[in-house]
């Protein structure tokens, strides 16, 4: 009779032996699962370390000179503790919003690929290309290593341009610089007492788009050919097909949104802090 429930023990009979554990498409998509795929632990504490090294942003100083005293004052107000919180509160708002199977789908897709051991690697390799990118010196290098794969027609570069317009990585990139520019500007207003008017922040922010837009666009240029040397080309083809699907694009924007709420934050703290250090106000 159809909807009659199958008798205690027929249904064993009547079924193949199933895995213990579901394929990873169709496991649940959830915050968890997301942070542990993505390894948001570690992605946070090389943030936090990148946000260190980064430097006053009122007082730059040369390539490679360290400023302790910021380095200190970064490390309280971008804490990996406190990144971490901000990307785990943004990927369960971005999850709630998946409001159709099919997107849910999509991105468990994506998800099964970085928890398969190919995206387990590329994970990892790329963690520690961020982390190598830090070193006073490294980045410049990886630029100019990767400028002259290019000018040389090689075939590793072409497969970086490739993985980077099939994640459309750069416009995102982009507008989370121009973002954090403005909340930037905002917060020095405030540590210098100034009414904030976000029409001329947002002015002045958008004056810097074509530097912005280069300079994000070699980083990541430099640090995805830093981070896919070890890979086979076969390995990157699957990378680069991988990028381009609809899931990882969902997924991306998803994390993209996440760190864009945290880093407006700590973009702001940071510059409320270097206005009141250059006034000598405490923080």
């Amino acid at each position: 009779m159809p909807g009659l429930p199958l008798a205690p023990g027929r249904a064993a009979a009547q079924q193949p032996d199933l895995p213990t554990l579901p394929p990873a498409e169709f496991r649940a998509v959830d915050p968890t699962r997301v942070e542990q795929a993505m390894r948001l632990d570690l992605l946070a504490t090389v943030l936090a370390a990148e946000i260190a090294a980064a430097g006053d942003p009122l007082r730059p100083l040369p390539p490679g000179v360290r400023d302790p005293r910021w380095q200190a004052i970064a490390t309280r107000v971008a804490s990996p503790q406190r990144i971490l919180a901000g990307l785990r509160a943004g990927v369960a708002e971005g999850l709630t919003a998946l409001d159709q199977q099919a997107q849910r789908a999509a991105v468990a897709e994506a998800l099964s690929f970085w928890e398969a051991p190919l995206g387990r690697r590329v994970m990892l390799l790329e963690l520690a290309a961020r982390e190598a990118m830090i070193a006073p010196g490294f980045e410049a290098a990886a630029r100019a290593d990767f400028a002259g794969a290019a000018a040389r027609n090689h075939p590793r570069a072409e497969q970086v341009r490739a993985l980077v317009a099939a994640g459309d990585l750069v416009e995102p990139a982009v507008a989370a610089a121009l973002n954090m520019s403005v909340a930037l500007l905002e917060g020095v207003a405030q540590g210098e007492r100034r009414p904030v008017d976000r029409e001329t922040l947002l002015r002045r922010a958008w004056a810097q788009e074509p530097a912005i837009r280069a300079d994000q666009s070699g980083w990541i240029e430099a640090l995805l050919h830093v981070a896919t040397g070890p890979l086979s080309d076969a390995e990157m083809a699957l990378l680069v097909r991988a990028a381009g699907r609809p899931g990882h694009h969902r997924l991306n924007a998803i994390l993209q949104q996440a760190a864009a709420g945290v880093f407006a934050g700590i973009a702001r703290d940071l510059g409320q802090a270097s206005a009141r250090r250059g006034r000598g106000a405490p923080w």
